[in-house]
Order: structure tokens, then sequence, then C-alpha cells
């Protein structure tokens, strides 16, 4: 069961993220040597063969037979080891201290007690019986006690794991153990992993979902922020306050590409309230400075604009941050085919084509408009504007016809 676990680490890495200190992990044909240096200690652990801790970090509860646990701890200058075998099902057990075999008695049995769960939170193994023994014996706060002590990255991403999927965590539980991941770990596969896995676990509302996406802020790598959002987003709280909290991770994402999937659950939300919507359109605007990821997201939510007259202002501002009269012409096209445009909106939209410097793109967006145009005398005269702006006789003179021809 624990090599399961070990291999996952092997998987992931080679050298484990530690802070203030150093780590490595080495796996070779079922054989394990971990070690951890934090300033304060050194620790070793080698291991040949299925291994099971005690959760209450007593000692060995099972070992391969043939295999063997070996465990070396350098504190306060002072070098103590011991060593488990098992050669035909009966564990033994040695102790040592500088490199000498002593007898085993009360200063071994100390050891043991003090270096056992060091080995328990740094390497995870046993973790889900270890954080039940931490539940039941020292309640959850005795469990953050122990996850904030945990130096390793993978660790800490188990433990929190654990935690969230076999506990009802209230509110200020969950936002201590967000917090320590987000002061703790520096891996953004594991914070990522531990976001999403405790989402999941505990679907958190109010504080403790803004907790949760504070954590994410200190994600540096735009692919793991935005795996996050893209994960929340379709159940998240619908509250003013949540979308402010996701829209805040949103900004940290540089890679407009990536910012254009985060924000993509907001604005297809039919859940969302069109003030939200109308937010995160905003910040599509203000943050995407590439012409195709800025069309696209705005494509994306123009079914949702309806009948919105502030959704309408929204989309057809952040449009005007598009700088390809091609592309504008495109998200134009896409508000008009898919949204319930009021009069209102119709205006704003014509009024929006006036950026367009391409006669070209200027007289086929208004072509295409045409079969969707409410007989309205304000919309016309938008229209109309519009046509004024294009200087080329022949694309004015193709828009204007199309207009006629409807009229007739």
């Amino acid at each position: 069961m624990n090599y399961i676990i070990l291999i996952g680490i092997a998987l992931f890495f080679i050298l484990t993220a530690i802070r203030d200190g150093d780590a490595g992990w080495d796996f070779r044909d079922n054989a394990m040597n971990f070690r951890i240096s934090d300033g304060d200690y050194s620790l070793r652990v080698k291991g040949d063969g299925d291994v099971d801790l005690r959760p209450d970090g007593s000692g060995v509860a099972s070992l391969d037979r043939g295999g063997s646990f070996d465990i070396t701890l350098r504190r306060d200058g002072a070098e103590r080891r011991v060593l488990y075998t098992s050669s035909d099902g009966t564990i033994e057990r040695k102790f040592f201290v500088e490199g000498d075999e002593k007898p085993w008695g009360a200063e071994a049995d100390r050891f043991v007690v003090e270096v056992m769960p060091i080995v328990l939170r740094e390497t995870a193994i046993n973790a889900d019986e270890r954080v039940a023994w931490l539940i039941d014996n020292r309640g959850q706060d005795g469990l953050l006690d122990e996850i904030e002590l945990i130096h390793s990255d993978f660790a800490q991403r188990v433990y929190s794991v654990q935690y969230a999927k076999t506990a009802t965590i209230a509110p200020a539980d969950f936002e201590r153990l967000m917090k320590m991941t987000a002061d703790n770990m520096s891996s953004d596969f594991d914070t990522r992993t531990t976001l999403i896995e405790a989402f999941d676990a505990q679907m958190p509302t109010g504080t403790s979902f803004d907790a949760l996406l504070r954590a994410g802020e200190t994600i540096s790598s735009d692919f793991d922020a935005r795996m996050v959002l893209e994960h929340v987003g379709p159940s998240m709280p619908r509250t003013a306050e949540a979308g402010t909290a996701y829209l805040a991770l949103a900004r940290t994402i540089s890679s407009d590409f990536d910012m254009r999937l985060a924000l993509q659950p907001l604005l297809t939300s039919s859940e969302s309230d069109d003030e939200l919507v109308a937010r995160a359109i905003d910040v599509a605007g203000t943050e995407i400075s590439s012409d195709f990821d800025l069309r696209t997201v705005l494509s994306e939510a123009s079914g949702r604009v309806g009948q919105s007259d502030t959704l309408a202002r929204a989309y057809t501002t952040a449009s005007r941050s598009i700088g390809s009269d091609f592309d504008q012409r495109l998200a134009l096209a896409a508000l008009a085919d898919n949204a319930e445009l009021t009069p209102a909106g119709w205006q704003m939209l014509l009024e929006s084509a006036n950026d367009i410097s391409s006669d070209f793109d200027a007289a086929t967006l208004l072509t295409e408009l045409v079969p969707h145009l409410p007989r309205d005398e304000a919309v016309l005269r938008a229209y109309r504007a519009t046509l004024d702006t294009i200087g080329s006789d022949f694309d004015r003179q193709r828009a204007a016809g199309a207009l006629e021809g409807a009229r007739r």
C-alpha cells in the first residue's frame, strides 16, 4: 500500500522541493532512499520492500520478508540510527549511536518516538492512517499543527488532500489550511492539485472559497492558475465576493491564451448575474492583448449577452480594445448573430463599428447586420452614421444598398 504512495512521488519528483533546506528521492527495484535537511536536523531513510508504519509514530507495523527499513537522524551534533529488518517475517530492530550498535533500551525507544513522526510526515507513508489518527487523538487543530511542520510540498499536498477528503472542515480551519498552502508550498503543481482536490471535497463558500483562490494567487504558472479557475468556475458560489476572488486570480495570468480559458466559465455561465459577467468581460477587454484571443472569448460570450444592455455595453466596450479590423468585425458579428439585442444594444454595436478603419470590413459587417436589425429609427440612424465612416464609394454603396434592399 505504501509503495503506491512512494511510486507516485517518484513519478513527479527526482528532487522534492523543500523550504529552507533540501531533500531527495531515489527509487530502484522496489527500494527507496529519502533524505531531508532543514537546518535543524538531517534525516535519511532507506527502505527495501513494502513497509507499514504505526500511525501513532511508535514504530514499524509490518515489513516485507527479506525487507529492511533504515532511519538515520543527525541532530544537535549527534547521529542516531535505527534499523528494522525482517528475514523470516519477524521484525528485528537495532539501534546505533555514532555508528556503534547499542543495546535496545529506553534511549532507543525515545529515539523512535522522536524520529517516527518526522518520517511519517515527510515521506507521506501511511498518510491516510496518520491523518485519521491525528484527528482522533489531537483534533483538527493538532492535524493542522502537524501539516504546518511538513517541509516537502508533496507530503503537504498528500496530508492536506487527505484531510479535506475525510473531515468536515470548519471555515476557520479551512482558511488556515489554505493559508498554509499559500505560505508554505513552492510547487505550482502541488498547490494547484491541493486547491482543486480541496474544492471538490469541501465545496467551500463565503470566506473559505475566497481563501482558496487567494492561495491560488501564489501560483506563478499561468497554466496551473488557469487550471484552478477552469475547475472551480462551473460550480463556484455565484456571489459578488466569489466573483471578485475569481477575477483577482485571473488577473495574475499573463498568458492571453490561459486568461481566455480562465474567464470562459464566468463569461458563458447562465447562473452568474449580469454584473459579474460584465466584470469578467471588462477584465478580458483590459487584460487580453491578443486580438485573436479577445475576439474568441467575446464570441464565446456573445450568446450570454441576451437582451442585457449592461452586457451589450461591456461587450462592445471590450471589442474596442481589438486592434485588428478583421477580428473586431468577427466579434461584433458574433454579438449580432447570438444575442437578442435591444435597440439600445444595437446602437452600442454600431457605434463600436465606427472604430473599424478598413472600409471592406466595415461594409461587410454592416451588410451582415442588416437581416437582424430592428425597425427602429435610432438604430437606423446609427447604421447610417457608421456608413458615413466608410471612405470607399464601392464599399459604402454596398452597405447602403443592403439596407435599402431590406427596407423594400
